[in-house]
């Protein structure tokens, strides 16, 4: 237990330090080996095995389709729709920004190109408008939390993959009313603020030409996780598959339907791609041989002999997980997360009698919330980055924010009846 406590020493310190965390779990695992004597050969081995998986491919097909899409005047057609829908009442571009986040994020699966792309194109418009470069930034990074929990999402992929006893499918499903929860609570939060300001209304009035045109290139966005979610339910595809179509749909829809992609932004996608992809096999690989070495010095056993002498109840060991997995989001980006700790946490929960899909929803929608808390808190910074803005005055303006993302998550953790229904419903 010893060398657990300064592999676990070990690991954190080279966080602090600012060595990128893919490397921080590989220099721990393979001191880890060093200290218990066991053969590098079989360190390299335990990489290899981590990533030795078919499932692994739609990883990737995942993540070409989302940039695909991003680069095809998506986000445009998105926004005019949004605009459609609440851009002519007080404060609509907040309210616009929240609903762009949920559909674009819908479509490319990822926090960070959310807040990213919607940032860039939002936040200066909102500084313009209501001169509130926190407020811009705040709302801008929760609502980028959101996407991922519409699927497809990329992380709940990620999920499914570590725990090995989850359908995606069923994931997948299970996100769909709590990321509903969430945009609307979000908006929420944004009609009292609006209230108490004296922000400008939008004056425009759309023809019936325009709606319909609006309403039309909204649907060449809306069509693509509509295909690849249905044909996983349904069984028509495996979620590689569905990966292969989302690709094939996005690279139709932006030469021939938006005919805004060109060979230029599909080598840049190409390229943005195989950098995330690297980046994230080599997180699956290092964590993977960290987790086997931890499982092996009995770190599992460990762990679930002190909560089952804490709590016998489900709704208690939820609790817990929520202050430890809200701790861990501190510090490690969501999927790095995942794949760190489902592995050891996943089969606890089912020690718990706890479903396999509320536990997995409950463990993304939580450490999404890393990603708007300092001091990592990536698409807080990349917003806070955008307006120009100290981080620290982002993260006070998203406070209530975040207090609405934390009331939804206890709802759906407490309350899972509120979205099950649905996967169940499917037969997941």
């Amino acid at each position: 237990m010893s060398g657990i406590i300064i592999i676990s020493l070990l690991f954190f310190i080279l966080i602090l330090l600012g060595i990128p965390i893919a490397f921080s779990l590989g220099i721990a695992g393979f001191v880890g080996f060093i200290l218990t004597g066991d053969p590098l050969d079989l360190y390299i081995q335990r990489m290899f095995n981590g990533i030795n998986s078919f499932s692994l491919v739609a990883i990737p097909l995942f993540i070409l389709a989302g940039e695909l899409m991003g680069g095809s005047g998506i986000l445009m057609r998105l926004l005019n729709l949004a605009k459609l829908i609440v851009g002519r009442i007080k404060g609509g571009l907040l309210y616009v920004t929240t609903i762009v986040t949920m559909m674009f994020g819908g479509v490319n699966g990822s926090a960070v190109a959310d807040a990213s792309a919607v940032g860039s194109m939002l936040i200066p418009a909102m500084k313009k408008e209501y001169n509130d470069p926190d407020l811009a930034a705040a709302i801008t990074a929760a609502g980028s939390i959101v996407g991922p929990i519409i699927p497809p999402s990329l992380p709940m992929l990620i999920y499914a993959f570590s725990a090995s006893n989850v359908s995606v499918a069923g994931l997948f499903l299970a996100g769909v009313i709590p990321g509903i929860l969430l945009a609307i609570g979000m908006l929420i939060v944004t009609y009292f603020i609006t209230k108490k300001r004296d922000f400008p209304i939008e004056g425009k009035k759309y023809t019936s030409k325009e709606v319909t045109k609006i309403l039309r290139g909204a649907v060449v966005a809306i069509i693509l996780p509509i295909i690849m979610v249905l044909g996983i339910v349904a069984g028509i595809v495996t979620p590689t598959e569905a990966g292969v179509v989302g690709v094939l749909y996005a690279l139709f829809a932006g030469f021939f339907l938006t005919k805004e992609l060109d060979f230029k932004m599909l080598i840049k996608a190409l390229e943005r791609t195989v950098m995330v992809t690297v980046i994230v096999m080599i997180l699956i690989s290092v964590g993977n041989t960290l987790t086997w070495w931890m499982t092996v010095q009995g770190l599992p056993n460990t762990i679930s002999n002190v909560l089952q002498n804490i709590t016998s109840s489900p709704t208690v060991f939820l609790l817990l997980m929520f202050v430890i997995y809200i701790i861990v989001g501190l510090f490690i980006e969501q999927s790095a997360a995942i794949i760190m700790f489902v592995p050891v946490f996943a089969p606890l929960a089912a020690t718990y009698g706890i479903d396999p899909i509320h536990f997995g929803l409950f463990t993304t929608l939580v450490l999404a919330l890393g990603l708007i808390t300092p001091p990592v808190g990536i698409c807080l910074f990349i917003t806070s980055s955008i307006a120009k803005i100290p981080i620290e005055r982002g993260f006070r303006a998203s406070l209530p924010y975040m207090l609405s993302v934390t009331i939804v998550i206890l709802l759906v953790t407490l309350i899972p009846e509120i979205y099950m229904w649905l996967p169940n419903m499917f037969g997941f």
